[in-house]
């Protein structure tokens, strides 16, 4: 029997970057009455907490948030879990990032998120798009007083390309490197992730991996399939992640997650 459901959200749920309202509202009904039958839902995302929280608002408090690629999990508004990059290695990640004059780079803090400018393309989106609670703050190796949980270099649509010659291959062994879409590699501590933050839940719970039920598209959601016996790859997945994948469902533009997960409910 199935006890916790866990799914990726931006190419899962919804398109990269859609913010609330764009979520199918039959989501919010079967999660309702599949936590009604004690079956525990948790979105596993590279968002903030709020961004999460805003698009699944009709059922909020109903929900648990693996927030920033992992690195820390919140019941409601309680935070249950957290790891942490140490600071001078965050800030070393960071004037790296800034090497690549095409990147831009966000730093998320257990507060908020933090960006150089106002006046960039990913402020813009993160804030029209994802609807971020995001700073800017100029100088992000100087003005940030917060704890950070995730450094992410950002382009719209070459990422993976422009992050590969070096600084990639200097920081794998160092930080946890995971891309997101084509517009993210996020780097995340070590012993953080979504991986880390599924099993996280498992633990805390007392759920093994045969009641466990997982969604994703990308190579930071292959981990979690490793941590669940039933993991479905929506049909618009990476290729390799499809072939992680225990299971194959339609895409997000199809609402696959729903029809699986309205599949489990009737069993239930």
């Amino acid at each position: 029997m199935i006890r916790l459901i866990v799914s990726d959200i931006d190419g899962t749920l919804v398109g990269d970057g859609q913010g609330e309202g764009s979520l199918n509202p039959e989501y919010y009904q079967v999660i309702h009455r599949l936590s009604e039958k004690g079956v525990r839902f948790m979105a596993c995302s590279g968002r903030q907490r709020l961004s999460i929280a805003k698009l699944f608002r009709p059922i909020e408090n109903e929900i648990y948030y693996a927030c920033d690629g992992g690195s820390l999990v919140f019941d409601r508004d309680v935070l249950l879990f957290a790891r942490t990059l140490p600071k001078e290695m965050a800030y070393d990640i960071i004037r790296d990032a800034r090497e690549i004059p095409p990147c831009d780079v966000m730093v998320c803090g257990t507060k908020r998120a933090y960006c150089r400018s106002e006046d960039s393309e990913l402020y813009r989106w993160m804030v029209n798009g994802y609807g971020y609670d995001i700073q800017a703050v100029g100088n992000l190796t100087e003005n940030i007083e917060d704890d950070i949980v995730k450094v992410s270099v950002y382009h719209h649509d070459r990422a993976e390309e422009l992050t590969n010659p070096w600084f990639r291959p200097k920081w794998e062994e160092k930080v946890k490197l995971t891309l997101a879409g084509i517009q993210w590699l996020d780097c995340v501590p070590k012993d953080a992730g979504k991986g880390s933050a599924l099993t996280f839940m498992q633990e805390h719970f007392q759920i093994s991996p045969s009641e466990t039920l997982v969604f994703g598209d990308n190579q930071n959601d292959m981990e979690m399939f490793e941590r669940a016996e039933e993991s479905y790859a929506v049909e618009n997945a990476r290729e390799e992640v499809k072939q992680a994948a225990a299971h194959i469902c339609p895409g997000y533009s199809e609402d696959g997650v729903l029809q699986i997960l309205q599949k489990v409910l009737k069993k239930m």
